[in-house]
């Protein structure tokens, strides 16, 4: 039985043993409602919002269910109670109708997960703020901190607090920031939030956002090992080494790791080390350092968690012989499509010549600093999906164009999405790849400056697949006036999939 269907059960429990009350919901009052809610009052703390999908909210909040559109969505969330007026609610989670009640448990459990307008941010922080106590509210005040507070003080319903499982600390500072404070007093707001209300015995995080500039040791708090023991995600910016070793201690199931190094003049990232190597089942991780030496440190730690990585991402081009290690990897990101990265590292991926990645999905690389990157798609089996090319001249190596397109068409048969740079010399071999790759749906060409667009349409309407529909393309002169060739191509793109065209001006 879901958490939808317990609480039917014990709101018509609760109706039952309410003889005062009228049988019919819909026939319910104001003060029927009341002498509901009131009933049920002891009962809603236990409601577990974090085992509620919003689909099961927007399913069950139907104008058609009596009981669940007239009594469980505003006795659950009951949002109205605590500041969220019909005028707020479309600050905050901008939908109609019943479906908007649903975006409140999901707004509490992620906050931050869809983006705020500062009206909504606004409302949320008010919220926050109410689970202040009096006490606490008049110690900020006679320390100054007057803007914090604009409303007059009224105590929630009930804790929303303890359905968050994603703490974003930049969250937090931006909102208090919001309030135009100074510096001393959000580093003093910061610690009565974070003390009081966020980490306690009541919280227990599965994701956590740690800012650059953060400077609060989290592990050294009260309850911490409670809040942070049972992380899944970790999200990290900060340079303080000393709060990266103190999480690792605490945290040691995280399954995947978004971390950037920013500290150029240290090279001392062993707290960096411990925690990528005291989790027991990383199988995700994105990661960013500033130099050479740093990235050759932590290439050795990641090769002991090969086995249970299968996504790995890194601003720098790693050598073949460390990416050898890491034979169930679904997605590989490697180098910088946007900058030169480390312009001495070339990869010749002679270690994959007798290797195999079968289960790789998904390849982003840098073709600048990978001269053998067929070799790579050669050893996947068939399996790529989506492959994103970049390099960093103006001009690509036509030859190394045109083998980089036979491997894709030789070896990948499930391709959907494609971004590479594209010779003209090479439109014969490309003409294959569309013919040979019968589930590509999105391209991105990534032209040179001599590209002309008149003989790639031709290709793209005699040989394209019947899945292809998504394309993104440079706009240039060769275009022609008043973009003549490209309403050539739509009157010519028949009986086909509608397409969606994004084109750079």
């Amino acid at each position: 039985m879901n958490e939808i269907q317990v609480w039917e059960h014990v709101l018509k429990w609760r109706l039952a043993q309410s003889p005062e009350l009228p049988s019919d919901p819909t026939n319910f009052s104001k003060e029927d409602f009341k002498t509901l809610k009131n009933n049920m009052r002891q009962c809603i703390p236990f409601i577990r919002f974090h085992y509620l999908s919003s689909e099961e909210f927007s399913n069950k909040n139907r104008k058609e269910i009596n009981i669940d559109s007239k009594i469980i969505t505003p006795l659950l969330l009951r949002d109205s109670r605590d500041g969220f007026t019909e005028d707020d609610r479309n600050f905050v989670y901008p939908v109609k109708g019943y479906e908007l009640h649903v975006a409140v448990p999901v707004l509490w459990e992620i906050p931050g997960r869809i983006p705020l307008t500062k009206e909504a941010e606004s409302i949320i922080f008010n919220v926050i703020l109410s689970h202040l106590s009096e006490d606490l509210r008049d110690n900020l005040k006679k320390q100054g901190i007057n803007g914090l507070f604009t409303e007059a003080y009224q105590p929630p319903s009930f804790n929303y607090i303890i359905f968050w499982r994603h703490l974003d600390l930049q969250l937090l500072e931006d909102m208090i920031k919001s309030r135009n404070v100074n510096e001393s007093s959000i580093n003093i707001i910061i610690n009565e939030l974070l003390l009081k209300l966020f980490i306690n015995k009541n919280t227990k995080f599965l994701s956590l956002f740690i800012p650059y500039n953060f400077k609060y040791q989290l592990h050294s708090i009260s309850w911490a090992e409670q809040c942070f023991s049972s992380l899944k995600f970790l999200h990290c910016n900060n340079r303080d080494k000393n709060i990266v070793e103190g999480l690792a201690i605490i945290a040691k199931s995280i399954n995947k790791l978004i971390y950037y190094i920013k500290d150029f003049n240290n090279d001392d990232i062993s707290g960096s080390l411990i925690l990528i190597e005291n989790q027991n089942n990383l199988n995700e991780i994105q990661i960013e350092c500033c130099t050479i030496a740093q990235s050759k440190i932590i290439e050795k730690s990641l090769i002991n968690k090969a086995d249970t990585m299968q996504h790995l991402q890194t601003i720098w081009d790693p050598e073949d012989e460390f990416l050898s290690y890491f034979v169930n990897l679904s997605s590989l990101k490697i180098g910088d499509p946007y900058s030169y990265g480390h312009p001495n590292n070339k990869t010749y991926w002679c270690h994959l010549e007798n290797k195999s990645s079968p289960g790789l999905k998904v390849l982003t690389a840098n073709i600048d600093s990978h001269k053998n990157l067929d070799r790579m798609i050669k050893t996947t089996n068939g399996h790529l999906q989506e492959i994103t090319l970049c390099h960093n001249g103006i001009f690509s190596d036509a030859d190394y164009n045109r083998r980089l397109i036979q491997a894709i068409y030789q070896n990948c048969p499930n391709l959907r999405y494609l971004s590479m740079p594209m010779k003209e010399q090479n439109f014969p071999e490309f003409e294959k790849l569309l013919i040979n790759c019968q589930n590509l749906n999105g391209l991105i060409f990534k032209n040179e400056m001599s590209f002309k667009y008149k003989s790639l349409f031709e290709i793209l309407i005699k040989s394209s697949p019947m899945s292809l529909y998504k394309f993104k393309i440079d706009f240039n002169r060769k275009f022609g006036p008043k973009f003549k060739l490209l309403k050539s191509f739509f009157d010519n793109w028949k009986d086909r999939h509608p397409m969606i065209l994004q084109i750079n001006m």
